[in-house]
């Protein structure tokens, strides 16, 4: 069969580039909107930052706290040379100076890597053993622990696992305590240890007995250590106040803040919500190009290349708009469904759809999805997710309650059972969905354990505190 050309007609369902460009702007979280303005703002010449003030200088040029940062070494002597050098700027008489200067250097956080390397160049070691302290703090997780076995790290170094075994040990007793444990076990034993509680019946519930301390057997372990059942229960308690990750503590490992989207503004006589813009710069057309565009002496091939930019600009300018008018819309019909949850918090939230906001401020649902996805709004009850602020609804029969609860609702109802429960006689999922029925909310049992592992909240039997 020979291959011939010949033309066809189809019809296909494409997207203007202004509207492809309006969707992408409304789907973009405050902080991204940011990055992808200052882009345009970079690559379109008719696009301008309209600045209020420029940012003022952090460094002025006689301070001398804007000398350069030390390096994160030991305290060599370049250094300490560095530090006296930078010290010799204030009065040696003033006291107050040089411990503001000491809390500036001490407040700059350091990583957890960072942290145990500079506690390894203190110690007094040879250099194999800083050559092997100095791949296992390699080898830590964020959390803490060791990654891998040490049989094979002394392989990969070539080592005997003793001489290894002893290097961590070196490490072992870094802060923060725990740190370099294979595993929880020994994290905790770490800590006890360094908690001067060697031999106390902590210690021995970790050294011998550690399964029945994680599956919250206390009956088994007053038994086994020849204890009372309150003795059992404060070493446990004791136990329950060490940090299982070590690691975390640094600030370098903490989650980014939150930036909202949304702010909810409180007022006498209503509420009201607005966009928290000011991380956002404005733009604008610039008018001299604008008016280059205009100008009859302006080469066609220049003209052509204004005016396609200056098309660019216009339809960002007009998303941009778009996107606002559209977060305040489906903002102020939240806050205006959704008074009890401004007042009471999330157990107050009522079953809401995208669909029902849509039809309300007359956009589509779709749109709705798009705006709300990855935003945020601050109210007196925290910083939510827009997306939390539409619960989806548990049918109840007519016999249990007029109207469909929330999920949110019913997720708040077990926390709050779950606190004020006896610590001996936890309530299991059954009792939950009983009590909850009680409240003329029916619930089955299988979706308050779904509901449970949603919150992060443990079984009754490791609930279970006391005999």
């Amino acid at each position: 069969m020979a291959l011939q050309a010949k033309q066809t007609t189809q019809q296909r369902l494409m997207l203007a580039p202004n509207v492809t460009l309006a969707l992408e702007v409304l789907r973009m979280p405050t902080m991204e909107l940011q990055a992808f303005l200052r882009q345009q703002v970079e690559e379109n010449p008719l696009l301008e930052v309209d600045e209020e003030a420029e940012e003022p200088d952090e460094t002025a040029p006689d301070d001398p706290n804007g000398a350069e940062e030390p390096p994160a070494g030991g305290l060599d002597e370049e250094w300490l040379s560095h530090w006296q050098t930078e010290a010799s700027g204030h009065d040696p008489d003033d006291e107050e100076g040089l411990n503001r200067l000491l809390e500036q250097r001490l407040a700059k956080p350091e990583s957890f890597h960072e942290s145990l390397r500079l506690q390894l160049g203190c110690q007094p070691l040879s250099d194999e053993e800083r050559r092997l302290g100095e791949a296992l703090i390699a080898r830590l997780d964020e959390h803490g622990y060791l990654d891998g076995s040490l049989d094979e790290l002394a392989v990969e170094l070539g080592v005997a696992v003793p001489t290894l075994e002893a290097a961590l040990k070196v490490i072992q007793r870094f802060d923060p305590p725990g740190v370099g444990a294979r595993d929880l076990r020994e994290c905790l034993l770490l800590q006890v240890e360094r908690n001067g509680l060697c031999g106390s019946l902590a210690h021995r519930i970790l050294t011998d007995h550690f399964p029945l301390f994680v599956q919250h057997h206390f009956s088994a372990l007053a038994k086994a250590t020849d204890s009372s059942p309150a003795q059992v229960e404060e070493a446990c308690a004791c136990l329950r106040r060490l940090n299982p990750r070590p690691g975390r503590i640094f600030s370098g490992d903490l989650p980014p803040s939150v930036v909202p989207d949304l702010i909810l503004v409180r007022q006498e006589t209503h509420d009201d919500v607005e966009l928290n813009d000011q991380a956002v710069p404005r733009v604008t057309i610039s008018r001299a190009y604008a008016r280059m565009l205009k100008q009859p002496d302006t080469p066609d091939d220049a003209r052509e290349f204004l005016a396609n930019k200056l098309r660019q600009a216009t339809w960002l300018v007009k998303a941009i708009e778009e996107r606002n008018a559209t977060l305040l819309a489906i903002g102020r019909c939240l806050i205006s469904l959704q008074r009890e949850f401004i007042a009471q918090g999330p157990k107050a939230l009522k079953p809401l759809t995208q669909a029902q906001v849509a039809q309300l401020i007359g956009r589509h649902a779709s749109t709705v999805s798009r705006a709300i996805a990855g935003k945020t709004i601050d109210t007196p009850c925290g910083i939510f997710r827009l997306e939390q602020l539409f619960p989806s609804g548990v049918p109840q029969p007519r016999a249990a309650a007029s109207a469909d609860v929330s999920d949110a609702a019913i997720k708040s109802e077990i926390q709050r059972l779950i606190a004020e429960e006896d610590a001996r006689q936890p309530f299991s999922d059954e009792a939950l969905a009983q009590r909850l029925a009680q409240r003329r909310i029916a619930v089955a049992r299988r979706t308050i354990a779904k509901y449970r592992t949603a919150l992060k909240i443990l079984p009754a039997h490791l609930r279970r505190r006391q005999l």
